[in-house]
């Protein structure tokens, strides 16, 4: 049978989440038709809060038509939800394979201390088809670098803007530090 991207991501979706953002499908790293999906969950907390987050997934097609699921990462704040923005790859490190890049978002209000948008970025290590990890690499000091900052209300910066809220943004940067 004929598998199409939304039913394969159909297939590996959690009991009770929801897919959330567009589906993508791409060939990448010499691999073809990789699915990019993103699953929203919701759970309660032990101080029974409701809580949510995304849990991405690479869903790697083999010969047989079945698929290897990679997890790109669990993303989670500790207060709000997570939106995941914008999805793209762009070289982040020294060899010459791009890096997945995930750009997500969060809205914080807390009256009189800060209300507005926390923009984060996230990038990943590409891999080797023969060498399939069960997770993906973040690499963590580029991703720091490439933090998006707060858009809004600060207490001690009442007109905070991001710095990298866009997948244009974040590439800019990275031409700018020889990427």
């Amino acid at each position: 049978e004929n598998l199409t991207k939304q039913s394969v991501a159909e297939l590996f979706k959690p009991k009770n989440a929801s897919i959330v953002h567009q589906i993508i499908e791409t060939d990448i790293w010499e691999m073809k038709n990789v699915i990019l999906v993103f699953y929203e969950s919701r759970y309660l907390d032990e101080d029974q809060r409701e809580r949510q987050y995304i849990e991405g997934n690479l869903l790697i097609p083999n010969q047989k038509n079945q698929y290897k699921k990679v997890l790109i990462s669990k993303f989670e704040d500790d207060n709000v939800d997570t939106e995941i923005n914008s999805i793209f790859f762009a070289n982040a490190d020294k060899d010459k394979e791009k890096e997945l890049i995930i750009l997500t978002k969060n809205q914080h209000r807390l009256q009189y201390l800060y209300d507005g948008t926390e923009y984060s970025t996230f990038v990943f290590d590409n891999f080797k088809k023969v060498k399939t990890p069960k997770e993906m690499t973040l690499l963590a000091d580029i991703s720091n670098e490439l933090f998006g900052g707060f858009d809004g209300f600060l207490e001690d910066n009442p007109n905070s803007k991001a710095k990298f809220k866009t997948a244009e943004q974040v590439k800019k940067q990275l031409k700018k530090l020889g990427y």
